[in-house]
């Protein structure tokens, strides 16, 4: 009788354990075929090899302009203002944008964007 019961809790177990695997197996083949199906072509990988670089052009009420290009991929952001070319590295803004460098700093959100040298305003939209 003993012999019995070890016998059937066994194949009960063993019968557990079989399904189990091969629920993983089917559940892993699924994955495996949503991401191969998934996966880009080869064309759109060369292209997110390459830095993501945004630019925008600001105009402030005295008429002043300044272009900015934001390579994402670097944290950078590279400012052209009163003919000087200005490189800034990102910050961790709480929101909007923050770049820096020793003299200057950019700060924006939503419309509103700001260029200081050295603490002091000197574009702002």
């Amino acid at each position: 009788m003993k012999r019995n019961i070890f016998v059937a809790t066994a194949l009960v177990a063993l019968f557990l354990t079989s399904c189990t695997k091969e629920k993983s197996t089917t559940d892993t083949s699924s994955a495996i075929t949503d991401t191969l199906s998934s996966k880009p072509s080869d064309s759109a990988t060369v292209s997110s090899n390459k830095d993501e670089i945004v630019t925008s052009t600001a105009k402030d009420s005295k008429g002043k302009t300044l272009e900015m290009s934001f390579n994402n991929t670097k944290n950078t952001a590279t400012v052209v203002f009163d003919k000087e070319t200005i490189e800034l590295q990102g910050q961790k803004p709480a929101s909007g944008i923050w770049y820096k460098n020793d003299h200057y700093e950019l700060r924006g959100k939503g419309e509103e964007i700001e260029l200081t040298k050295d603490g002091k305003t000197v574009f702002k939209k």
